[in-house]
């Protein structure tokens, strides 16, 4: 009896794991509209833009980022 509990949970835990990050990716994908995405993107662009701007400032090559 405890030789079958030990394979279902060896076999039936990856596949149950598999399924959920599966349904998880794909509902994950469906909420997205455009504009969240060009709003996401935008976001990045100005972050990575204001993390530049503090690396030049931390190394004396730009003036110094106000916060």
């Amino acid at each position: 009896m405890e030789a079958n509990l030990w394979a279902f949970v060896t076999i039936g835990g990856p596949i149950l794991l598999g399924a959920v990050l599966i349904f998880v990716i794909l509902s994950n994908r469906k909420h997205r509209s455009r504009e969240e995405l060009a709003r996401t993107e935008a976001a990045t662009r100005d972050l990575h833009r204001r993390l530049d701007a503090e690396d030049k400032a931390l190394n004396g090559e730009g003036p110094p980022v106000r916060p």
